[in-house]
């Protein structure tokens, strides 16, 4: 059980604003705390030099999203944040304050600073360069968005991770004899995560869950600072996960957590089959067959009819594509919500 527990403590994470700016703006934090800390440097007084490598996955959902804090669309304010945001840790845009702002401002009105250079290579890679007079660190982020594969500094490798093998999950038997365990430590991580979304949302006194599900997602893509809880490496993905479950949370209590955990699973397992980060909406791929399975199973249903309902969505929304990080991806959530809900035709209202 604790390598199901270690699987969902990896796949489960608080992150203000969109991943992929985070994963870029995570992988310039380390570099820049590391050419302070390696070579004494406090600050920044000769000119940098800065290149950054994208997949084309990464290139793409960070072009389109606008970054928190600044409220500015693209690589560039993202590369600034990461450079000096004071806390070299997987959450970069919610540390910075005024003092960071106005040498982010700063930088990004400097001319011919950064290249970036978008490859074909597919899912999750970002390699990035930071240079001054004298010295240059190189980190390279792959897999996952928080993954660091390795640093150098001055052509020396300074750091290597290592690969973890996390528990790969089998099928959806697999994951029904895991949820039926009742294990109270996987439950307490699916009861926080619910819960934390859940309160989120809730300060926005939005009319209804469809406006909820729309409008979270929104401001993420449009640069507001709302603390998301993501699921796989997804924000919106997160959003629309938790939100229904949250309500049927409210009228019924801890009964259904355990469905939850079911959807936290499914989700999981489609990631694990599907890739992290593609050409296709993630929202309509993974969250909408994971979040009918959850509910589906909530209400008793067996296996058998679980899996109908899973092929069922898919069917209905097959082909959505992701075109980026951006203010539509609110619409396409509505979409998908409107889907599931009316597949499922036995989820409690607001």
């Amino acid at each position: 059980m604790q390598k199901v527990i270690k699987l969902l403590e990896q796949e489960i994470k608080e992150v203000v604003g969109c991943t992929e700016p985070a994963c870029i703006a995570f992988a310039f934090s380390k570099a820049s705390s590391i050419l302070k800390t390696k070579t004494g440097i406090k600050e920044f007084s000769d000119r940098i030099n800065v290149r950054v490598y994208l997949s084309r996955d990464i290139y793409r959902n960070a072009s389109t999203v606008k970054i928190p804090v600044l409220k500015l669309r693209g690589i560039k304010p993202a590369v600034a944040c990461g450079i000096y945001t004071p806390v070299p840790s997987f959450n970069p845009f919610a540390q910075i304050g005024n003092k960071e702002k106005r040498k982010i401002l700063n930088l990004i009105k400097e001319k011919n600073w950064l290249e970036t250079i978008p490859l074909k290579k597919r899912g999750i890679f970002v390699k990035v360069e930071l240079k001054n007079r004298k010295n240059c660190v190189q980190v390279i982020i792959e897999e996952r968005h928080d993954n660091i594969k390795e640093i150098v500094l001055n052509g020396k490798r300074i750091f290597r991770g290592k690969r973890e093998r996390l528990l790969r999950i089998k099928n959806l038997e697999e994951i029904k004899r895991i949820v039926e365990i009742r294990n109270k430590n996987l439950e307490t991580i699916a009861r926080n995560f619910l819960i934390k979304q859940g309160k989120e949302s809730e300060k926005y006194g939005f009319k209804d869950i469809l406006e909820a599900i729309e409008k979270l997602v929104e401001k993420r893509m449009e640069g507001e600072e709302v603390k998301i809880i993501t699921i796989t490496g997804s924000g919106n993905q997160g959003i629309l996960l938790t939100l229904p479950f949250y309500e049927i949370y409210k009228k019924t209590g801890n009964r259904v957590i355990s469905a939850f955990l079911f959807s936290i699973l499914v989700q999981i397992y489609l990631t694990q089959e599907e890739g992290r980060i593609s050409d296709l909406c993630g929202l309509a791929n993974k969250v909408a067959p994971s979040l009918i399975a959850g509910v589906s199973y909530y209400y008793g249903e067996s296996l058998f009819e679980i899996k109908k309902r899973m092929e069922l969505v898919k069917e209905v929304l097959r082909g959505l594509l992701c075109e980026g990080a951006k203010k539509s991806c609110a619409l396409k959530a509505q979409l998908v919500s409107s889907s599931v809900f009316k597949i499922l035709g036995q989820l409690p209202s607001i």
